[in-house]
């Protein structure tokens, strides 16, 4: 039984990790959503966060590398976004 919730609880973080990634693509690529915005960032970092804890505990570590690495970026990404945006003009 504790299996089958565990089994259960990392797979739904999974899924919820996918949508995420799927979501912000679909409304950067529809132009609601920018490459810069601060939501987009934070939807590739959580969904990157959520695949990674999924597939490492289904022990597929190539995929944890990716989705990691894909949170990082994003991490980068958001981290210079907020710089520029806060950079005073010069």
């Amino acid at each position: 039984m504790h299996q089958l919730v565990l089994n259960s609880i990392f797979d739904t973080l999974g899924w919820i990790g996918a949508l995420l990634f799927l979501i912000s693509y679909f409304l950067l690529i529809s132009k609601r959503w920018s490459a810069t915005s601060f939501a987009f960032h934070l939807c590739n970092i959580l969904g990157g966060v959520l695949l990674s804890a999924s597939t490492l505990y289904d022990a597929s570590y190539p995929a944890t590398f990716v989705n990691l690495a894909w949170a990082m970026i994003a991490g980068y990404g958001m981290y210079n976004d907020q710089i520029k945006k806060h950079k005073p003009d010069s």
